[in-house]
């Protein structure tokens, strides 16, 4: 049975404060139980962090596990005149997680040197007057 705790003193209590997971009373109201947060923090061991660097890790990979779980749901939510928009949400959490993986020194697979940018010279190969006559 999953358990839930809330204890500042420990690497758990410290990813929950990170991550504003301590609502805790009921136990339903809880985002991960101490058992997945402990799952986090040893993929930030895996990555050779310790300490509060460890915490930190966790901490980015949790965000990133809870704005998962919150893109799969609806990103549009209204109830009467109010609505929200779930895709602000996990964008702010995801940016959260960089910050907590920039604190820690970590560079996630998806940071890595960048695929995506090519350097291109668009500058145009063009011979002088004298050169295109010659």
């Amino acid at each position: 049975m999953p358990t839930y705790t809330m204890d500042l003193a420990t690497e758990v209590g410290a990813v929950r404060l990170n991550i504003g997971d301590g609502d805790i009373d009921p136990v339903t109201d809880a985002q991960f139980s101490d058992e997945e947060i402990t799952l986090f923090l040893s993929y930030a061991a895996d990555l050779g962090k310790s300490g509060v660097y460890k915490a930190w890790a966790a901490s980015g990979f949790a965000l990133i596990a809870w704005a998962v779980e919150l893109a799969r749901e609806d990103q549009k939510v209204s109830t009467g005149s109010w609505s929200a928009d779930r895709g602000d949400v996990t964008g702010k959490m995801n940016a959260k997680a960089q910050e907590y993986f920039d604190l820690a020194g970590v560079t996630p697979a998806a940071k890595a040197p960048a695929l995506y940018s090519v350097p291109v010279d668009w500058t145009p190969d063009v011979k002088t007057e004298r050169e295109a006559t010659d």
